[in-house]
């Protein structure tokens, strides 16, 4: 298998996000800004699919059909955009993570939100893929925004932009549209992931703080799947 592969493969999706989010441009003036939110968020996986291959290009972790199935799952790729947007966080972000996180953080760990979202994408995704009948002796307790986009809330939030809900009884069920704001706060974190994408696509960020602990985050999570891999003939 051709590592080239993955290094085009990471690139196309990379510009297909960009040409998504062009898209959403042309449409922000809508009232309410609905199908251009939610091309943002498709962009958004898009972006999160690039970055998948591109840990694989770089050999962080191994290609195999979970990786591929990881690639087609809405929510493993919304746990993605949480972990690249902390290689590329807003100012306000950056500024409450100098606070909370350097203060009191263990040297090589990554703050709780970033590594509940690669712990769930890890175990509660893929792990349940590997073994269907494992179970937790007692079951962790994730951070709460990470379980929640787990739990489909950003995938619930996509499809409300899109499509009419009809309940049981054949009732349209309420859905909760995004405003301008929204809209516009979704565009700024669409646009620094696909920077992320782009520096490591340009090997721009092998010497950075930030993006060493998560490639290491990802090796040690990944580390028996990698470890089989190896072994195949």
């Amino acid at each position: 298998m051709k590592k080239s592969h993955f290094n085009h493969a990471a690139n196309a999706c990379l510009e297909n996000g960009k040409r998504l989010l062009r898209d959403a441009e042309m449409l922000e003036y809508e009232e309410p800004p609905s199908t251009a939110y939610a091309l943002v968020i498709i962009a958004e996986e898009e972006l999160a699919k690039a970055f998948l291959l591109t840990l694989v290009h770089k050999n962080v972790i191994q290609w195999n059909d979970f990786i591929l199935r990881a690639a087609h799952d809405h929510k493993c790729k919304q746990l993605l955009v949480m972990v690249m947007e902390f290689l590329n966080p807003s100012d306000d972000e950056f500024m409450a993570r100098d606070r909370a996180w350097y203060s009191d953080r263990v040297d090589g760990s990554l703050p709780s939100l970033v590594a509940d979202a690669l712990y769930i994408f890890r175990h509660e995704k893929i792990g349940r893929w590997e073994f269907k009948n494992w179970f937790w002796e007692e079951p962790p307790v994730y951070e709460s925004k990470a379980q929640k986009v787990a739990n489909g809330f950003i995938d619930k939030r996509k499809q409300d932009q899109l499509y009419i809900g009809i309940g049981k009884d054949g009732a349209i069920v309420p859905r909760v549209l995004v405003t301008n704001a929204q809209f516009k706060e979704e565009m700024d974190r669409a646009s620094r992931l696909s920077a992320v994408v782009k520096e490591m696509l340009e090997e721009e960020c092998s010497e950075r703080f930030d993006y060493k602990l998560v490639f290491d985050a990802f090796e040690a999570l990944f580390k028996s799947i990698n470890s089989d891999m190896e072994k195949t003939p």
